[in-house]
């Protein structure tokens, strides 16, 4: 027996359409433990969570429901097994490109099967006149309907009747029954009548073109598919599969990824990719990591510096101490991010959902009302050719595919601007949000003391002597403030004399000899630090946490798309005013000397649902998971990531606007692949119904679901053009992961 695990994603076989998703996800929700379900039609995956979920009963209910599932791979229990999560993740990526690719020839092979029989059955009957008085006419417009069927049909009908055996429905029962009609409506036209009936319509040519035509979109659209979620694949691909590993000896060796440990010595050598994140111990070179942070100047590392996997060595040789392991680095954790999100159902899918659940009897009562109101009222072959155009004319397809193909272009084009949905759900809050709530420290500011002021008030020190004084000693703390001053001096190229009998005094501040001078550098009341040099005060030294360069322009931009703009911040209201003031934030809308539960109490005030948080602490995780959505930076605290619906890569927030622009572009072309769904079935089946398509009706009804399914792909494929359009207008640069580092 398998062990039970908190949450598992399985790989499902055997779905034809959108409806079929819907219903493995509802066999699989009723199995005890489960919380929440999801199954993505596009890969074939479904991501399942809850409490000791034992995966032998979701596989049965899998199978249940008239699916095939291939094994598990388990979350956060099943993390036991010993696999390597890196390692399965990119199994299932593997195993849902096959199965995308399984599933677009075969629907590329059904349609050209019956496109091309069509066309050549409808050449047949408009040249060669009246088929009955050529027998051969009938008889090769039968074997090529029959062909057809056996070909590209084979799909419908395996669906169909996999359904029936499991006491139930879905899009395919209704192509299967259409097509069935209007084929066996024509043998018995063919074999049936008397030669007085002879001028009887045959439907073989119109059943091949149902085929074709309804395979054709199917095909448009598992291509669509499969070219809008490659984010993770790209992704995986930023690491290389093989390191070198240094051994205790100095030589080096091959070995896998999935087998580095946190603490083993890697070597990289020029043009070869860094596979894990790690510390450069040896060697130094330009790193070239614009395919994680969007940078496209080559970063200088040296021992010591922190680097991350997925980066590329331009030139030199580098040996570090890999911080994680195989799977830990950057590049997984956004790849798992990514994948996750891409198989998570948005709120507005489950309307499609409960319409098609219900859609697919309704429709077959109302053919049922079709037959019988026509064969009344006028004859069988009426009643027939009617009800069968009914059937093929309701296939809810379009409905099926209208939320989840736009979801994933909207989750995949937000991974290439450094933007990480972790759900498809925040994708839709953040298009509807009326208020960003800036945290202050880390995110509207740097995170990180820096000096910005040294106030000369002895006229015999300037201000490189002075700098120069403080950051010798300071050279020795590692108190926030020294490191402030003494990266100042660096910044300026100021050389740092040594400081000799160093003390510190806990609250007050440090003293030592100074090219032979008594320096005090301590406390002061009116800035960050006083410096007094043989009992003088000769300087007074500010150091602030500096605003970010692109916090004013980011909160511009998001103000630009009618957005409130608020500072929810635990330092002091003095210094969040000032910081507000820089960045453009009103004093009205500043929230300051807030607690952790006080934030979480704010987030209501504000608006809840519709609130927008951003923050980096861990005082922020409460506010981040009690607001309608919450955004951590890319530098976040581990339990700040963890409690946020998305994060922002590359500490830029200038992200926000775009993440804004992203899910309201997706929305609005959900809503739209909706309303072009709804409308036309809604206007359809009663034409159909009426007989206003009259006796070529199964051929227009498929032609113009054909057309519908066009329209739901064309209008996403739209979008994603939009979207990419946008992104390299804004980057000036060629279509690249732009996927900044989390730390």
């Amino acid at each position: 027996m398998a062990p039970s695990c908190d949450s598992l994603t399985i790989s499902v076989s055997g779905m034809h359409c959108a409806g079929c998703a819907s219903s493995a996800r509802r066999a699989i929700s009723g199995v005890p433990g489960v919380d929440e379900a999801t199954v993505d039609f596009a890969s074939g995956l479904a991501r399942v969570r809850g409490r000791a979920i034992d995966p032998t009963a979701v596989e049965a209910a899998i199978r249940g429901a008239g699916f095939d599932p291939a094994p598990p791979s388990a979350g956060s229990s099943g993390a036991a097994r010993g696999g390597d999560p890196l390692r399965d993740l990119a199994a299932m990526q593997e195993a849902a490109r096959r199965c995308l690719n399984e599933r677009t020839m075969r629907w590329r092979r059904g349609a050209l099967v019956a496109v091309t029989i069509w066309i050549a059955l409808e050449t047949i009957h408009w040249t060669a006149g009246n088929h009955h008085g050529a027998a051969w006419v009938g008889w090769t417009m039968l074997v090529g309907a029959t062909i057809a069927l056996v070909f590209a049909g084979g799909g419908f009908y395996a669906s169909a009747l996999r359904a029936a055996r499991h006491r139930t429905t879905n899009m395919d029962t209704l192509v299967v029954l259409g097509v069935t009609a209007a084929y066996a409506l024509s043998v018995w036209n063919f074999f049936g009548v008397s030669h007085a009936d002879s001028e009887r319509p045959l439907y073989f040519a119109e059943a091949a073109a149902l085929l074709g035509i309804i395979s054709l979109g199917h095909w448009i659209e598992t291509r669509a598919s499969s070219r809008a979620s490659t984010a993770v694949e790209e992704l995986l691909r930023l690491q290389p599969h093989e390191v070198e590993c240094v051994r205790a000896d100095g030589t080096c060796e091959s070995i896998p990824l999935a087998d580095v440990s946190a603490g083993m010595r890697l070597q990289v050598r020029p043009g070869g990719a860094i596979g894990v994140d790690g510390r450069i111990v040896a060697g130094q070179a330009s790193v070239d990591e614009s395919s994680l942070t969007g940078e496209p100047m080559p970063r200088l590392c040296r021992s010591g510096d922190l680097v991350s996997a997925g980066s590329i060595l331009l030139d030199g040789v580098i040996t570090l101490e890999a911080t994680t392991d195989g799977s830990g680095s950057a590049v997984g954790r956004i790849a798992r991010l990514v994948h996750e999100a891409l198989i998570t159902e948005a709120p507005i899918q489950r309307v499609a959902d409960r319409v098609c659940r219900v859609f697919v009897p309704a429709v077959l009562f109302a053919s049922a009302a079709t037959f019988i109101g026509w064969s009344r009222v006028g004859s069988i072959d009426e009643a027939v050719v009617n009800a069968v155009t009914v059937l093929v004319i309701s296939c809810p397809c379009a409905l099926g595919i209208a939320t989840p193909l736009a979801m994933v272009v909207g989750l995949s084009e937000a991974s290439r601007r450094g933007i990480l949905v972790r759900r498809a759900q925040a994708l839709e809050v953040a298009a509807r949000v009326t208020r960003v709530i800036f945290d202050k420290t880390g995110t509207i500011t740097l995170g990180r003391p820096t000096l910005r002021q040294i106030e000369i008030l002895d006229g015999r020190t300037t201000h490189a002597e002075a700098l120069a004084v403080a950051a010798a000693i300071e050279s020795g703390s590692e108190h926030p403030i020294a490191r402030a001053i003494v990266d100042g001096a660096k910044a300026e190229g100021i050389t740092i004399p040594r400081a000799e009998e160093f003390h510190a005094e806990m609250g007050v501040g440090v003293r030592g000899i100074v090219a032979g001078r008594r320096v005090h550098l301590g406390r002061d009341r009116d800035a960050s630090a006083r410096l007094e040099i043989d009992g003088a005060l000769v300087a007074r030294l500010t150091v602030e946490d500096a605003p970010r360069p692109e916090a004013r322009e980011a909160i511009a931009a998001l103000r630009r798309r009618h957005l409130s703009i608020s500072m929810l911040t635990g330092d002091r209201r003095a210094s969040a005013l000032a910081t507000a003031a820089a960045v453009g934030i009103d004093e009205c809308d500043v929230h300051a000397d807030e607690t952790p539960e006080s934030k979480a109490r704010a987030i209501g005030r504000l608006g809840g649902s519709a609130v927008m948080m951003v923050g980096d602490g861990i005082n922020d995780a409460a506010a981040l998971a009690h607001a309608g959505l919450g955004v951590a930076m890319g530098s976040a605290t581990a339990l700040a990531a963890a409690s946020a619906d998305a994060l922002l890569v590359r500490n830029d927030p200038r992200a926000l606007a775009e993440l804004v622009d992203v899910a309201r572009g997706t929305l609005r072309c959900v809503r739209q692949n909706l309303v072009l769904a709804f409308v036309y079935n809604a206007a359809a089946i009663p034409l159909a119904a009426f007989g206003v398509l009259g006796s070529y009706g199964p051929l227009v009804a498929a032609v113009a679901m054909g057309a519908s399914n066009l329209c739901v792909v064309g209008n996403s494929l739209l979008l994603k053009r939009s979207l990419r359009r946008r992104r390299l207008g804004q980057s000036g640069t060629p279509s690249r992961m732009h996927l900044g580092v989390v730390q």
